[in-house]
Protein backbone atom coordinates (compact mmCIF):
# COMPACT_ATOMS: atom_id res chain seq x y z
CA UNK A 1 0.00 0.00 0.00
CA UNK A 2 2.74 2.20 1.28
CA UNK A 3 4.58 1.98 -1.93
CA UNK A 4 1.44 2.08 -4.86
CA UNK A 5 0.91 5.55 -2.29
CA UNK A 6 4.29 6.50 -2.98
CA UNK A 7 4.68 5.83 -6.74
CA UNK A 8 0.99 8.03 -7.16
CA UNK A 9 3.00 10.72 -5.18
CA UNK A 10 5.66 10.60 -8.17
CA UNK A 11 3.32 11.13 -10.30
CA UNK A 12 1.25 13.85 -8.85
CA UNK A 13 4.41 16.49 -7.73
CA UNK A 14 5.66 18.93 -9.50
CA UNK A 15 9.52 17.87 -8.95
CA UNK A 16 11.52 15.42 -6.95
CA UNK A 17 11.64 17.91 -3.60
CA UNK A 18 8.01 17.78 -3.90
CA UNK A 19 7.97 14.02 -3.94
CA UNK A 20 11.31 14.17 -1.09
CA UNK A 21 8.94 16.74 1.37
CA UNK A 22 5.62 14.27 0.77
CA UNK A 23 7.01 11.36 1.64
CA UNK A 24 8.69 12.39 4.51
CA UNK A 25 5.23 13.89 5.53
CA UNK A 26 3.82 10.41 5.00
CA UNK A 27 6.56 8.93 6.75
CA UNK A 28 6.42 11.00 9.90
CA UNK A 29 2.24 10.37 10.05
CA UNK A 30 3.27 7.27 9.93
CA UNK A 31 5.44 6.58 12.71
CA UNK A 32 4.12 8.76 15.17
CA UNK A 33 4.31 11.87 13.98
CA UNK A 34 6.81 14.99 14.78
CA UNK A 35 8.18 15.72 17.98
CA UNK A 36 10.81 18.05 19.32
CA UNK A 37 13.32 15.23 20.80
CA UNK A 38 13.02 11.69 20.10
CA UNK A 39 13.13 10.78 23.77
CA UNK A 40 9.26 11.77 23.88
CA UNK A 41 8.85 9.06 21.32
CA UNK A 42 10.64 6.09 23.42
CA UNK A 43 7.87 4.87 25.82
CA UNK A 44 5.60 4.86 22.83
CA UNK A 45 7.98 2.69 20.96
CA UNK A 46 8.41 0.60 23.62
CA UNK A 47 4.51 0.20 23.95
CA UNK A 48 3.90 -0.52 20.59
CA UNK A 49 6.71 -2.96 20.69
CA UNK A 50 6.01 -5.23 23.08
CA UNK A 51 2.25 -4.96 21.88
CA UNK A 52 3.25 -6.21 17.89
CA UNK A 53 5.60 -8.72 19.00
CA UNK A 54 2.90 -10.39 21.93
CA UNK A 55 0.03 -10.18 19.22
CA UNK A 56 2.34 -11.82 16.25
CA UNK A 57 4.20 -14.65 18.50
CA UNK A 58 7.68 -12.99 16.57
CA UNK A 59 10.23 -11.04 16.85
CA UNK A 60 9.93 -9.79 13.49
CA UNK A 61 8.63 -6.88 12.54
CA UNK A 62 6.62 -5.34 9.78
CA UNK A 63 8.30 -1.94 9.06
CA UNK A 64 4.90 -0.75 7.35
CA UNK A 65 2.83 -1.47 9.84
CA UNK A 66 4.78 0.46 12.84
CA UNK A 67 2.52 2.92 14.46
CA UNK A 68 5.06 4.66 16.49
CA UNK A 69 9.19 4.25 14.75
CA UNK A 70 12.36 6.01 15.54
CA UNK A 71 14.55 7.74 13.36
CA UNK A 72 16.11 4.87 12.43
CA UNK A 73 12.95 2.88 12.16
CA UNK A 74 11.68 6.34 9.78
CA UNK A 75 15.19 6.75 8.09
CA UNK A 76 14.39 2.84 6.68
CA UNK A 77 10.74 3.60 5.52
CA UNK A 78 11.84 6.31 3.63
CA UNK A 79 14.86 4.62 2.22
CA UNK A 80 12.08 2.23 1.03
CA UNK A 81 10.08 4.77 -1.03
CA UNK A 82 12.51 7.08 -2.29
CA UNK A 83 13.94 3.88 -3.83
CA UNK A 84 10.40 3.06 -5.12
CA UNK A 85 10.22 6.61 -6.84
CA UNK A 86 14.06 6.22 -8.10
CA UNK A 87 14.95 9.26 -5.75
CA UNK A 88 19.18 8.70 -4.84
CA UNK A 89 19.04 8.25 -1.34
CA UNK A 90 21.00 6.94 1.66
CA UNK A 91 20.71 6.36 4.96
CA UNK A 92 23.62 7.72 7.41
CA UNK A 93 24.63 7.33 10.59
CA UNK A 94 24.01 10.45 13.25
CA UNK A 95 20.34 12.15 14.09
CA UNK A 96 19.77 16.00 15.08
CA UNK A 97 17.16 14.80 17.84
CA UNK A 98 18.53 10.98 19.35
CA UNK A 99 21.39 10.22 21.38
CA UNK A 100 21.94 7.00 20.27
CA UNK A 101 24.71 5.70 18.96
CA UNK A 102 22.92 3.67 16.25
CA UNK A 103 20.92 7.28 15.20
CA UNK A 104 20.02 7.23 12.16
CA UNK A 105 19.04 9.79 9.03
CA UNK A 106 18.59 10.00 5.08
CA UNK A 107 20.19 11.93 2.48
CA UNK A 108 18.70 11.98 -0.81
CA UNK A 109 20.21 13.98 -4.58
CA UNK A 110 18.97 16.14 -6.82
CA UNK A 111 20.97 16.90 -9.53
CA UNK A 112 25.00 16.71 -10.15
CA UNK A 113 26.11 18.40 -7.09
CA UNK A 114 23.28 18.87 -4.72
CA UNK A 115 22.73 16.53 -1.94
CA UNK A 116 20.11 17.45 1.19
CA UNK A 117 19.59 15.80 4.95
CA UNK A 118 15.76 15.03 5.32
CA UNK A 119 14.08 15.99 8.87
CA UNK A 120 11.72 12.85 9.62
CA UNK A 121 10.84 14.07 12.54
CA UNK A 122 10.92 17.93 13.19
CA UNK A 123 9.98 19.39 10.74
CA UNK A 124 9.05 16.85 8.34
CA UNK A 125 10.14 17.15 4.66
CA UNK A 126 12.27 19.99 5.37
CA UNK A 127 15.76 19.98 3.35
CA UNK A 128 19.00 21.14 4.88
CA UNK A 129 22.74 21.01 4.22
CA UNK A 130 23.99 17.88 5.31
CA UNK A 131 27.91 19.14 5.72
CA UNK A 132 26.65 21.57 8.44
CA UNK A 133 26.70 20.60 11.72
CA UNK A 134 23.23 19.38 11.98
CA UNK A 135 23.52 16.92 14.64
CA UNK A 136 23.81 18.15 17.45
CA UNK A 137 26.21 17.76 20.24
CA UNK A 138 25.51 14.09 20.59
CA UNK A 139 26.32 12.61 17.74
CA UNK A 140 28.67 12.61 14.63
CA UNK A 141 28.27 15.10 12.19
CA UNK A 142 27.32 14.10 8.90
CA UNK A 143 29.32 14.56 5.77
CA UNK A 144 27.95 13.33 2.23
CA UNK A 145 28.62 10.15 1.66
CA UNK A 146 26.46 10.90 -1.44
CA UNK A 147 29.55 13.64 -2.96
CA UNK A 148 32.51 11.60 -1.87
CA UNK A 149 36.03 13.91 -1.13
CA UNK A 150 37.52 14.28 -4.17
CA UNK A 151 39.32 11.83 -4.79
CA UNK A 152 41.84 11.38 -2.10
CA UNK A 153 42.43 7.69 -2.72
CA UNK A 154 41.59 4.91 -4.84
CA UNK A 155 39.59 2.67 -2.07
CA UNK A 156 36.01 1.51 -2.02
CA UNK A 157 34.49 3.79 0.90
CA UNK A 158 31.45 1.26 1.37
CA UNK A 159 30.34 1.22 5.05
CA UNK A 160 28.73 -1.94 5.51
CA UNK A 161 29.30 -2.08 9.14
CA UNK A 162 26.51 0.98 9.74
CA UNK A 163 24.26 -0.59 7.24
CA UNK A 164 24.11 -3.58 8.32
CA UNK A 165 23.34 -1.71 11.96
CA UNK A 166 20.77 0.90 10.47
CA UNK A 167 19.25 -2.29 9.07
CA UNK A 168 19.11 -4.74 12.01
CA UNK A 169 18.99 -2.74 15.53
CA UNK A 170 15.95 -2.37 16.84
CA UNK A 171 15.43 -2.71 20.84
CA UNK A 172 18.26 -4.41 22.93
CA UNK A 173 15.71 -7.20 23.52
CA UNK A 174 15.67 -8.73 19.43
CA UNK A 175 18.30 -11.33 18.36
CA UNK A 176 19.32 -11.89 14.74
CA UNK A 177 17.25 -14.87 12.98
CA UNK A 178 18.79 -17.01 10.39
CA UNK A 179 17.19 -19.66 8.19
CA UNK A 180 19.44 -22.42 8.32
CA UNK A 181 20.11 -24.03 5.00
CA UNK A 182 19.79 -27.58 5.74
CA UNK A 183 16.39 -27.91 8.22
CA UNK A 184 14.90 -24.56 6.99
CA UNK A 185 14.69 -23.52 11.02
CA UNK A 186 14.91 -19.83 13.04
CA UNK A 187 18.56 -19.61 14.66
CA UNK A 188 19.15 -17.11 16.85
CA UNK A 189 22.06 -14.52 16.88
CA UNK A 190 23.40 -15.37 20.52
CA UNK A 191 23.24 -19.35 19.18
CA UNK A 192 26.81 -21.00 19.34
CA UNK A 193 27.40 -21.96 15.91
CA UNK A 194 28.91 -25.41 15.55
CA UNK A 195 31.44 -24.16 12.46
CA UNK A 196 35.55 -23.29 12.99
CA UNK A 197 34.46 -20.10 12.28
CA UNK A 198 32.97 -19.63 15.42
CA UNK A 199 35.29 -20.54 17.96
CA UNK A 200 35.40 -16.93 19.84
CA UNK A 201 33.20 -15.60 21.81
CA UNK A 202 31.43 -12.49 20.21
CA UNK A 203 29.92 -10.36 23.23
CA UNK A 204 26.03 -10.00 22.93
CA UNK A 205 26.48 -6.05 22.56
CA UNK A 206 28.74 -6.83 19.55
CA UNK A 207 26.34 -8.96 17.93
CA UNK A 208 23.89 -6.67 15.90
CA UNK A 209 19.77 -6.49 16.93
CA UNK A 210 17.94 -6.75 14.23
CA UNK A 211 14.54 -5.53 12.48
CA UNK A 212 14.51 -7.84 9.90
CA UNK A 213 11.61 -7.96 7.33
CA UNK A 214 8.78 -9.92 6.93
CA UNK A 215 8.49 -12.81 4.07
CA UNK A 216 5.80 -10.68 2.39
CA UNK A 217 8.16 -7.59 1.94
CA UNK A 218 10.87 -7.21 -0.28
CA UNK A 219 14.15 -7.93 1.09
CA UNK A 220 16.40 -4.65 2.47
CA UNK A 221 19.67 -5.04 0.45
CA UNK A 222 22.60 -3.48 2.03
CA UNK A 223 23.31 -0.36 -0.05
CA UNK A 224 26.08 1.53 1.98
CA UNK A 225 27.44 2.64 -1.26
CA UNK A 226 24.04 3.38 -1.74
CA UNK A 227 22.57 2.69 -4.75
CA UNK A 228 20.81 5.25 -7.00
CA UNK A 229 17.99 3.17 -8.32
CA UNK A 230 18.74 1.87 -11.68
CA UNK A 231 17.34 4.01 -14.17
CA UNK A 232 16.73 2.12 -18.09
CA UNK A 233 19.21 3.12 -20.31
CA UNK A 234 17.94 4.12 -23.55
CA UNK A 235 18.00 2.03 -26.50
CA UNK A 236 21.36 3.19 -28.04
CA UNK A 237 21.95 1.02 -31.56
CA UNK A 238 23.38 4.13 -33.23
CA UNK A 239 24.21 7.43 -32.52
CA UNK A 240 21.16 8.55 -34.73
CA UNK A 241 18.73 7.26 -32.38
CA UNK A 242 19.77 9.86 -29.46
CA UNK A 243 17.17 12.88 -29.46
CA UNK A 244 17.22 15.60 -26.54
CA UNK A 245 15.76 18.44 -26.01
CA UNK A 246 17.09 21.85 -26.41
CA UNK A 247 17.35 22.82 -22.80
CA UNK A 248 18.84 19.03 -22.63
CA UNK A 249 21.03 19.69 -26.01
CA UNK A 250 22.91 22.89 -24.93
CA UNK A 251 23.79 21.66 -21.14
CA UNK A 252 25.19 18.52 -23.15
CA UNK A 253 27.11 20.82 -25.57
CA UNK A 254 28.17 22.54 -22.62
CA UNK A 255 29.65 19.76 -20.81
CA UNK A 256 30.97 17.80 -24.02
CA UNK A 257 32.83 21.37 -24.82
CA UNK A 258 34.43 21.05 -21.22
CA UNK A 259 35.13 17.25 -21.09
CA UNK A 260 36.40 17.66 -24.20
CA UNK A 261 38.83 20.00 -22.46
CA UNK A 262 39.59 17.90 -19.57
CA UNK A 263 40.29 14.80 -21.71
CA UNK A 264 42.92 17.46 -23.72
CA UNK A 265 45.00 18.43 -20.61
CA UNK A 266 45.59 14.41 -19.23
CA UNK A 267 48.89 13.04 -20.66
CA UNK A 268 47.38 10.49 -22.12
CA UNK A 269 47.77 8.74 -25.65
CA UNK A 270 44.31 9.73 -26.71
CA UNK A 271 44.74 8.54 -30.47
CA UNK A 272 45.21 4.96 -29.23
CA UNK A 273 42.35 5.38 -25.98
CA UNK A 274 39.54 6.86 -27.85
CA UNK A 275 37.07 5.54 -29.63
CA UNK A 276 34.26 7.55 -31.84
CA UNK A 277 30.77 6.66 -30.73
CA UNK A 278 30.10 6.67 -34.25
CA UNK A 279 32.32 3.58 -35.15
CA UNK A 280 30.47 1.18 -32.80
CA UNK A 281 27.62 -0.40 -33.82
CA UNK A 282 25.63 -2.30 -31.13
CA UNK A 283 23.67 -5.07 -31.43
CA UNK A 284 21.77 -6.91 -28.97
CA UNK A 285 22.42 -6.44 -25.42
CA UNK A 286 24.16 -9.19 -23.22
CA UNK A 287 24.21 -8.32 -19.88
CA UNK A 288 23.82 -5.48 -17.28
CA UNK A 289 25.43 -4.82 -14.06
CA UNK A 290 26.01 -2.01 -10.98
CA UNK A 291 27.37 -0.11 -13.93
CA UNK A 292 25.17 -0.21 -16.67
CA UNK A 293 24.35 -2.12 -19.80
CA UNK A 294 26.24 -3.94 -21.79
CA UNK A 295 25.54 -4.47 -25.73
CA UNK A 296 27.71 -6.77 -28.30
CA UNK A 297 28.79 -4.47 -30.80
CA UNK A 298 30.51 -4.60 -34.32
CA UNK A 299 33.70 -2.34 -34.16
CA UNK A 300 35.23 -2.44 -37.52
CA UNK A 301 34.31 -5.74 -38.64
CA UNK A 302 35.21 -7.55 -34.78
CA UNK A 303 33.39 -8.58 -31.97
CA UNK A 304 33.33 -5.98 -29.09
CA UNK A 305 31.88 -5.63 -25.81
CA UNK A 306 30.38 -2.19 -25.32
CA UNK A 307 29.32 -1.33 -21.26
CA UNK A 308 27.21 1.97 -21.36
CA UNK A 309 27.81 3.49 -18.36
CA UNK A 310 24.59 4.30 -16.46
CA UNK A 311 25.91 7.31 -14.84
CA UNK A 312 26.86 9.89 -18.00
CA UNK A 313 26.75 13.43 -15.60
CA UNK A 314 30.37 13.19 -14.40
CA UNK A 315 31.76 16.87 -13.18
CA UNK A 316 35.34 17.27 -15.05
CA UNK A 317 37.20 16.14 -11.88
CA UNK A 318 35.05 12.85 -11.49
CA UNK A 319 35.94 12.26 -15.31
CA UNK A 320 39.36 13.09 -15.36
CA UNK A 321 39.27 9.81 -12.52
CA UNK A 322 37.48 7.91 -15.11
CA UNK A 323 40.05 8.71 -17.66
CA UNK A 324 42.91 7.90 -15.06
CA UNK A 325 41.35 4.71 -14.69
CA UNK A 326 40.74 3.76 -18.58
CA UNK A 327 45.07 4.36 -18.26
CA UNK A 328 45.52 1.86 -16.28
CA UNK A 329 43.17 -1.02 -17.80
CA UNK A 330 44.70 -0.06 -21.15
CA UNK A 331 47.90 -0.75 -19.85
CA UNK A 332 47.07 -3.97 -18.87
CA UNK A 333 48.22 -7.45 -20.52
CA UNK A 334 47.49 -10.42 -19.35
CA UNK A 335 45.70 -13.82 -20.75
CA UNK A 336 43.46 -13.83 -17.85
CA UNK A 337 42.60 -10.28 -17.92
CA UNK A 338 39.83 -8.95 -20.48
CA UNK A 339 41.15 -7.48 -23.18
CA UNK A 340 40.12 -3.27 -22.57
CA UNK A 341 40.37 -1.71 -26.18
CA UNK A 342 39.19 1.65 -25.48
CA UNK A 343 36.58 4.22 -24.18
CA UNK A 344 33.88 6.47 -25.74
CA UNK A 345 34.33 9.85 -23.69
CA UNK A 346 31.69 11.55 -24.40
CA UNK A 347 28.43 11.83 -22.94
CA UNK A 348 25.70 10.80 -23.28
CA UNK A 349 27.52 7.30 -24.41
CA UNK A 350 30.64 7.20 -21.72
CA UNK A 351 31.54 3.52 -22.83
CA UNK A 352 34.23 1.38 -22.25
CA UNK A 353 34.98 -1.43 -25.40
CA UNK A 354 36.50 -5.12 -24.24
CA UNK A 355 36.80 -7.99 -26.44
CA UNK A 356 33.83 -10.01 -26.78
CA UNK A 357 33.68 -13.32 -24.64
CA UNK A 358 31.23 -15.55 -26.27
CA UNK A 359 30.21 -17.40 -23.29
CA UNK A 360 29.39 -14.72 -21.00
CA UNK A 361 29.94 -14.39 -17.22
CA UNK A 362 31.43 -17.14 -14.82
CA UNK A 363 28.15 -17.08 -12.80
CA UNK A 364 25.44 -17.47 -15.48
CA UNK A 365 27.70 -20.68 -16.82
CA UNK A 366 28.08 -22.28 -13.53
CA UNK A 367 23.92 -22.03 -12.67
CA UNK A 368 22.32 -23.07 -16.03
CA UNK A 369 20.90 -26.14 -16.30
CA UNK A 370 23.20 -29.35 -17.20
CA UNK A 371 26.65 -27.09 -15.54
CA UNK A 372 27.60 -30.19 -14.62
CA UNK A 373 27.74 -32.33 -17.69
CA UNK A 374 29.27 -29.54 -19.64
CA UNK A 375 32.03 -28.51 -16.84
CA UNK A 376 33.78 -31.76 -14.95
CA UNK A 377 35.70 -30.76 -11.61
CA UNK A 378 39.23 -30.52 -13.94
CA UNK A 379 37.74 -27.96 -16.11
CA UNK A 380 36.78 -26.36 -13.16
CA UNK A 381 39.86 -26.42 -10.86
CA UNK A 382 41.33 -25.16 -14.01
CA UNK A 383 38.98 -22.30 -14.53
CA UNK A 384 40.04 -21.15 -10.64
CA UNK A 385 43.31 -21.32 -12.05
CA UNK A 386 43.02 -19.23 -14.88
CA UNK A 387 40.92 -16.65 -12.17
CA UNK A 388 44.43 -16.92 -9.81
CA UNK A 389 46.70 -16.21 -12.42
CA UNK A 390 44.75 -12.88 -13.39
CA UNK A 391 44.57 -11.90 -10.28
CA UNK A 392 48.00 -12.67 -9.54
CA UNK A 393 49.04 -10.40 -12.21
CA UNK A 394 46.82 -7.69 -10.92
CA UNK A 395 47.92 -7.88 -7.45
CA UNK A 396 51.92 -7.85 -8.42
CA UNK A 397 51.58 -4.89 -10.51
CA UNK A 398 53.45 -1.87 -8.88
CA UNK A 399 51.53 -0.34 -7.39
CA UNK A 400 49.52 -3.90 -6.62
CA UNK A 401 45.67 -3.31 -8.01
CA UNK A 402 42.69 -4.85 -6.11
CA UNK A 403 39.95 -5.60 -7.66
CA UNK A 404 37.41 -5.12 -4.62
CA UNK A 405 34.27 -6.49 -6.32
CA UNK A 406 36.31 -10.05 -7.29
CA UNK A 407 32.68 -12.27 -8.01
CA UNK A 408 31.66 -14.71 -10.70
CA UNK A 409 29.77 -12.23 -12.38
CA UNK A 410 32.65 -9.77 -12.85
CA UNK A 411 34.45 -13.21 -14.58
CA UNK A 412 33.87 -13.84 -18.50
CA UNK A 413 34.50 -17.14 -20.05
CA UNK A 414 35.97 -17.43 -23.76
CA UNK A 415 34.92 -20.23 -26.63
CA UNK A 416 37.98 -22.43 -25.04
CA UNK A 417 36.23 -22.28 -21.48
CA UNK A 418 39.31 -19.59 -20.62
CA UNK A 419 38.21 -17.73 -17.87
CA UNK A 420 39.09 -13.51 -17.84
CA UNK A 421 38.87 -11.51 -15.04
CA UNK A 422 36.68 -7.73 -15.69
CA UNK A 423 35.53 -4.60 -13.97
CA UNK A 424 38.60 -4.16 -11.58
CA UNK A 425 39.55 -0.46 -12.92
CA UNK A 426 35.45 0.14 -12.61
CA UNK A 427 35.41 -1.06 -9.36
CA UNK A 428 37.78 1.24 -8.13
CA UNK A 429 35.14 4.22 -8.86
CA UNK A 430 32.24 2.66 -7.25
CA UNK A 431 32.47 4.67 -4.41
CA UNK A 432 31.70 7.53 -6.26
CA UNK A 433 28.25 5.69 -7.53
CA UNK A 434 24.59 5.19 -6.11
CA UNK A 435 23.68 1.79 -6.00
CA UNK A 436 19.95 1.05 -5.62
CA UNK A 437 19.36 -1.34 -2.67
CA UNK A 438 17.25 -3.30 -5.11
CA UNK A 439 19.82 -3.77 -7.37
CA UNK A 440 22.39 -6.35 -7.89
CA UNK A 441 25.31 -3.84 -7.30
CA UNK A 442 27.41 -3.98 -4.21
CA UNK A 443 26.09 -8.26 -3.35
CA UNK A 444 27.76 -8.60 -0.07
CA UNK A 445 27.94 -12.59 -0.64
CA UNK A 446 31.43 -12.49 -2.24
CA UNK A 447 32.78 -9.75 -0.18
CA UNK A 448 35.38 -10.33 3.07
CA UNK A 449 34.23 -9.74 6.72
CA UNK A 450 36.39 -6.80 7.23
CA UNK A 451 34.97 -5.22 4.21
CA UNK A 452 31.33 -5.80 5.33
CA UNK A 453 32.56 -4.48 8.98
CA UNK A 454 33.86 -1.42 7.24
CA UNK A 455 37.56 -1.99 8.17
CA UNK A 456 41.01 -1.07 6.41
CA UNK A 457 40.88 -3.63 3.49
CA UNK A 458 43.73 -4.44 1.52
CA UNK A 459 44.56 -7.03 -1.59
CA UNK A 460 43.80 -9.99 1.12
CA UNK A 461 39.79 -8.84 0.91
CA UNK A 462 39.91 -10.36 -3.29
CA UNK A 463 41.57 -13.48 -1.74
CA UNK A 464 38.62 -14.07 0.71
CA UNK A 465 36.35 -13.35 -2.26
CA UNK A 466 38.38 -15.96 -4.74
CA UNK A 467 37.86 -18.73 -1.44
CA UNK A 468 33.71 -17.83 -2.19
CA UNK A 469 34.44 -18.40 -6.28
CA UNK A 470 36.45 -21.94 -5.56
CA UNK A 471 33.89 -23.03 -3.51
CA UNK A 472 31.53 -21.47 -6.52
CA UNK A 473 33.54 -23.73 -8.98
CA UNK A 474 32.64 -26.77 -6.83
CA UNK A 475 29.77 -27.33 -5.64
CA UNK A 476 27.89 -25.31 -8.05
CA UNK A 477 25.91 -24.01 -6.21
CA UNK A 478 25.11 -20.08 -5.47
CA UNK A 479 26.57 -18.18 -2.33
CA UNK A 480 24.22 -17.75 0.21
CA UNK A 481 21.14 -18.88 -1.43
CA UNK A 482 18.70 -19.02 1.70
CA UNK A 483 19.97 -15.68 3.01
CA UNK A 484 18.85 -12.13 1.93
CA UNK A 485 21.99 -10.29 1.44
CA UNK A 486 20.92 -8.29 4.89
CA UNK A 487 21.18 -11.50 6.32
CA UNK A 488 24.64 -11.97 4.60
CA UNK A 489 26.62 -8.95 5.79
CA UNK A 490 25.41 -9.81 9.61
CA UNK A 491 26.24 -13.53 9.05
CA UNK A 492 29.66 -13.31 7.47
CA UNK A 493 30.59 -9.61 8.94
CA UNK A 494 29.42 -10.08 12.80
CA UNK A 495 28.93 -13.38 12.94
CA UNK A 496 31.44 -15.39 11.91
CA UNK A 497 29.66 -17.43 9.40
CA UNK A 498 31.17 -19.22 6.60
CA UNK A 499 29.72 -21.61 3.67
CA UNK A 500 29.42 -24.73 4.48
CA UNK A 501 32.28 -26.85 2.59
CA UNK A 502 30.82 -30.34 1.41
CA UNK A 503 32.43 -33.55 2.89
CA UNK A 504 32.86 -35.25 0.05
CA UNK A 505 34.89 -32.26 -1.45
CA UNK A 506 38.94 -33.00 -2.33
CA UNK A 507 40.09 -32.17 0.77
CA UNK A 508 43.37 -30.19 -0.77
CA UNK A 509 40.17 -28.06 -2.53
CA UNK A 510 38.73 -28.16 0.73
CA UNK A 511 42.08 -26.62 2.67
CA UNK A 512 42.81 -24.24 -0.06
CA UNK A 513 39.07 -22.43 0.58
CA UNK A 514 39.57 -22.57 4.20
CA UNK A 515 42.44 -20.67 4.43
CA UNK A 516 41.60 -18.01 2.06
CA UNK A 517 38.64 -17.50 4.35
CA UNK A 518 40.79 -17.13 8.00
CA UNK A 519 39.13 -14.12 10.11
CA UNK A 520 42.70 -12.68 9.43
CA UNK A 521 43.27 -11.31 6.57
CA UNK A 522 46.90 -11.61 7.20
CA UNK A 523 46.91 -15.44 7.44
CA UNK A 524 45.37 -15.86 3.76
CA UNK A 525 47.97 -17.19 1.44
CA UNK A 526 48.43 -14.61 -1.82
CA UNK A 527 47.47 -15.45 -5.37
CA UNK A 528 51.41 -16.81 -6.00
CA UNK A 529 50.27 -19.34 -2.76
CA UNK A 530 47.06 -20.28 -4.59
CA UNK A 531 47.95 -21.01 -7.72
CA UNK A 532 51.01 -23.27 -6.32
CA UNK A 533 47.92 -24.89 -4.31
CA UNK A 534 46.42 -25.76 -7.82
CA UNK A 535 48.83 -26.13 -10.25
CA UNK A 536 49.10 -30.03 -8.80
CA UNK A 537 45.63 -30.60 -9.12
CA UNK A 538 45.42 -29.97 -12.21
CA UNK A 539 47.93 -31.68 -14.23
CA UNK A 540 46.75 -34.24 -16.37
CA UNK A 541 47.47 -37.63 -15.65
CA UNK A 542 50.36 -39.03 -17.60
CA UNK A 543 49.27 -42.88 -19.12
CA UNK A 544 51.65 -45.49 -17.32
CA UNK A 545 53.61 -47.26 -19.77
CA UNK A 546 53.35 -51.39 -18.90
CA UNK A 547 56.08 -53.25 -19.73
CA UNK A 548 55.44 -56.84 -21.46
CA UNK A 549 57.82 -59.36 -21.00
CA UNK A 550 58.84 -61.48 -24.64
Amino acid sequence: MLESYASSLSSSCTDAKDVVTQLAKVVSSRMGGTTSNEENLLPRWKECNEAIKSSAGSVVLHLGKLPVGLCKHRSLLFKMLADKVSIPCRVVKGCKYCKSDDASSCLVRFGLEREYLVDLIGDPGQLSDPDSFVNGPYSLSVSSPLHPPKFRSLEITSNFSSVAKQYFSDCHSLNLLFSDSSTGAATSAVTTLDQPYSKKHIAGDEIINSWMPGKGQAAIKPDIIVPEAPREVLPLITSSNIKLDKKKELKLIEETQHLRHTVSDLSLAADDLIIPWNELILKEKIGAGSFGTVHRADWHGSDVAVKILMEQDFHPERFREFMREVAIMKSLRHPNIVLFMGAVTEPPNLSIVTEYLSRGSLYKLLHRSGAKEVLDERRRLNMAFDVAKGMNYLHRRSPPIVHRDLKSPNLLVDKKYTVKVCDFGLSRLKANTFLSSKSLAGTPEWMAPEVLRDEPSNEKSDVYSFGVILWELMTLQQPWCNLNPAQVVAAVGFKGRRLEIPKDLNPLVAALIESCWANEPWRRPSFTNIMEALRPLIKVPVPQLIRSDS
